[in-house]
């Protein structure tokens, strides 16, 4: 080693980065324009009072200053129903037998082969196979059946959904299903007879 000097190392400040305000003030900018834009898009839109066709909705008090026609034919805009209000939505009607039957009879079906299948099957993959049918048996009962059958289509559907959650206790707790399964076919019958299918 030689004995030339080795420099001495001081430490320095780190000098201040440069400042970046312009930078700031451009994104609050954008921002400030973007609220600007869907506040806009809002007042266009919603507060403008329009239907999605573009024609302006019928103001309440155009219809209640109209004089009553002296013929005595019925207000063409009157409601068939005095006692319901014009602004809610009509309840829909119940449908048919036969486009009910077409409603809910895939998911029927899939309940047979389901409860086939878990026959077969036992521990999770059971448990997945009932889950599939506990969430068609909750469409089932979303459906709104014809009004002949209605009390009864309810009642049923209930019956076969407790029968599932047993199927899939016994399926948890890793147990034999026969006899849940069995029960369960006989709810997915009754439903199946009530729609005669």
């Amino acid at each position: 080693m030689s004995n030339t000097p080795q420099p001495e190392l001081r430490w320095a400040p780190i000098p201040p980065k440069p400042k970046n305000r312009a930078r700031i003030w451009i994104i609050i900018g954008s921002v400030i324009l973007a609220l600007a834009i869907v506040a806009a898009l809002l007042w266009f839109f919603l507060l403008r009072g329009e239907t999605p066709g573009g024609s302006p909705s019928p103001s309440p008090s155009s219809s209640e200053t109209a004089s009553p026609s002296p013929s005595g034919e019925p207000d063409p805009g009157a409601s068939e129903n005095p006692s319901e209000e014009p602004g809610t939505p009509p309840v829909a009607p119940a449908p048919d037998l036969s486009a009910f039957v077409a409603q809910v009879q895939p998911r029927l079906d899939d309940g047979v082969r389901g409860l086939d299948m878990l026959a077969q099957l036992s521990g999770q993959d059971a448990v997945g196979v009932v889950d599939q049918l506990q969430q068609d048996a909750q469409r089932l009962a979303e459906t709104t059946p014809p009004t002949s059958i209605s009390d009864s289509w309810f009642t049923a559907v209930s019956e076969y959904s407790a029968a599932l959650s047993e199927v899939r206790s016994a399926a948890e707790s890793g147990g034999g299903t026969t006899d849940s399964v069995t029960t369960a076919r006989e709810r997915l019958q009754a439903l199946r007879d009530l729609i005669e299918i």
